[in-house]
């Protein structure tokens, strides 16, 4: 096996149902492995329904991301994995330009919101380590099985922002993340201002993790504040909010 895709999923039917659709296109050369966190909403009952028609693997585990997507490494067979959230399509051009990228070692792709928000074109806060962005999401994103072996799985300790400490580690120890602005998903941005902030109050946590253990800071998103000046107030007061308050780590 070639290239396995790893997505974790709890609760999220419908946009389930759309990854799987895209991904039916897929070769033999793909296997897909999904690890639902025991969804309550159907979501596991329809992957259980599609493992005769496409190469799934499933399985299922409790607990946070770094746990399911290192749950997902554990089922996985490919040389390479790609790690896809459940609220993303990918395009048809997306399977031959990862196939042109198979002889590098991390690949982070683009991924553009579906435009159905105000706030569809914010971009991600900065973070450099080394001199080298390392906000990648796990989010169309290849890691070859040979740099998992090497610097390790997802630290489960991080319940956010286990994508970026993946990352550090991977520049620490010389690897290069290349970026193919041609790597293209679709992926279906927070609807509601809410849920916008609880997931800017999420990052803070996950910033706030990433300095005790490495002691980075994050930066400020200048084109996001020029952009939209009071959406992004928000975000970052949010942000703080949950830099200083939030979780237990």
């Amino acid at each position: 096996m070639e290239i396995s895709i790893l997505v974790t999923v709890k609760n999220d039917l419908e946009n389930t149902k759309l990854l799987i659709s895209t991904l039916k296109s897929l070769d033999k050369d793909f296997e897909i492995v999904v690890v639902d966190a025991y969804s309550t909403d159907g979501t596991f009952e329809y992957l259980q329904s599609e493992t005769k028609d496409i190469n799934l693997v499933l399985g299922r585990k409790k607990g946070n991301r770094a746990i399911g997507r290192n749950e997902c490494i554990k089922l996985a067979q490919g040389k390479k994995f790609v790690f896809l959230d459940s609220d993303t399509e990918i395009t048809n051009s997306w399977a031959a330009t990862l196939k042109r990228s198979m002889n590098r070692d991390i690949v982070a792709g683009r991924i553009v919101q579906t435009p159905n928000s105000k706030w569809s074109d914010l971009e991600r806060v900065p973070m450099l380590y080394m001199g080298k962005d390392v906000t990648f999401p796990s989010n169309n994103l290849m890691y070859s099985r040979a740099v998992i072996e090497k610097i390790g799985t997802f630290d489960e300790a991080f319940n956010t922002a286990e994508d970026i400490d993946l990352n550090i580690r991977a520049i620490k120890s010389g690897f290069e993340i290349f970026y193919d602005e041609n790597l293209i998903v679709s992926h279906h941005p927070r609807e509601t201002y809410s849920s916008l902030l609880r997931q800017s109050y999420s990052d803070g946590i996950g910033r706030r993790l990433i300095l005790k253990k490495y002691g980075l800071k994050s930066n400020f998103n200048k084109t996001n504040l020029k952009k939209h000046p009071l959406i992004e107030t928000s975000r970052l007061a949010f942000g703080m909010l949950g830099y200083v308050f939030g979780g237990s780590n």
